[in-house]
């Protein structure tokens, strides 16, 4: 058999790839119609989850388990729109490290609302004008990011499900390495290398910024004449330098060469439980001695493991504090209804933050 036959058969088996994509697409919209009457929420994350699960426990190759996962993100996204047009606000601009981790989660389909602070994401999302919002929780080599935290503490938003994503940084700049007077990045971006800038950059004047998008402006602006910024460089993710117009001079720059950091998907509700969940809440505390450990006593007596604890202040009253503590499991679970129904009786209060679907 020649090239030229194989090839009918391709255009055979795409011909009907498309019919069937097209049916599938008829009963997404019959679905649609039934969330729209009981109003239910258009992303369900533990569907998404049991939908990556099947279809690469069928796959017997030869594609890679990563390349179908590939297709039905972007599938199960333009299934999203046709159920309802979705906006999900990151913080911008379009290059950030959130903007990719959106794209990771929600596709091409979907509208982004690039903003500028993580603050203007969870308004966003609290007041409806975005149906979903991506912001950082964690990283790998800094921990908890407190400005997220805190947040949770003034708006009224739930955590509807979680993106792992590795962080690799790369120096750019249009000089060569030794003529770099300044470098522009976000201040987490910095501290994530900060020995390698040590060792290669000592003398070069750091500059923070909102965002490592928001150097890579910066610098655009700064190459035009008379602007002085010919020996700048920025430290952001690899794609943007083409965007930018920027040359990559050093990558994987991280000292860290397993950085990865959590985001957060927010949203006005969480849903059902899959088959792994994590579940995150705020507990408020008198400020007592023995406090947190009255609360955390529960997770051991029902064998529940805690993944993370940040202490918060209030932002209420001086030196008043509360604890962001996450979780595996999902609060429709026994054992952890059973827990927080102890912790509650220990706090002043609890907000219960959302339970999601666990990124492997």
């Amino acid at each position: 058999m020649d090239i030229a036959q194989l090839r009918k058969e391709i255009d055979t088996l795409d011909s009907k790839i498309v019919e069937l994509l097209n049916e599938r697409a008829k009963i997404v919209l019959k679905i649609g119609e039934i969330k729209k009457q009981n109003r239910a929420q258009v992303y369900v994350p533990n569907r998404e989850r049991e939908v990556y699960l099947r279809i690469t426990s069928q796959n017997k190759g030869p594609l890679a388990n990563d390349c179908l996962v590939a297709i039905y993100r972007e599938l199960m996204a333009g299934s999203l729109v046709l159920e309802k047009a979705i906006k999900v606000a990151y913080l911008g601009p379009e290059g950030t490290f959130s903007y990719f981790a959106a794209r990771q989660k929600f596709g091409l389909s979907v509208e982004y609302v690039p903003l500028r602070s993580i603050d203007d994401v969870f308004r966003d999302v609290a007041t409806g004008r975005s149906d979903y919002g991506i912001v950082p929780v964690e990283n790998s080599t800094e921990g908890g990011i407190r400005e997220t935290l805190n947040l949770f503490v003034e708006f009224d938003v739930k955590v509807c499900a979680e993106i792992v994503f590795p962080i690799h940084h790369s120096l750019m700049a249009n000089c060569k390495k030794e003529e770099i007077k300044k470098v522009y990045s976000k201040v987490q971006i910095l501290s994530q290398c900060r020995n390698w800038l040590a060792c290669n950059l000592p003398h070069a004047e750091l500059v923070e910024v909102s965002s490592s998008a928001e150097a890579a402006r910066i610098f655009e602006k700064a190459l035009q004449p008379a602007a002085g910024g010919q020996y700048c460089a920025i430290i952001a993710n690899a794609e943007i330098a083409q965007q930018y117009g920027v040359t990559i001079l050093f990558s994987n720059i991280e000292d860290n060469p397993n950085n990865v950091t959590r985001f957060f998907v927010l949203s006005k509700e969480y849903g059902a439980p899959s088959e792994k969940d994590r579940t995150a809440v705020m507990c408020y505390t008198k400020n007592r001695p023995g406090a947190l450990l009255e609360i955390l006593e529960p997770f051991r007596t029902y064998n529940i493991n805690l993944t993370n604890i940040e202490s918060l202040p209030t932002r209420k009253k001086a030196w008043e504090y509360c604890f962001y503590l996450d979780f595996e499991g999902h609060v429709a679970h026994a054992s952890v209804q059973k827990a927080l129904d102890e912790v509650f009786k220990k706090c002043s209060d609890m907000k219960i933050l959302g339970s999601f679907p666990k990124c492997d």
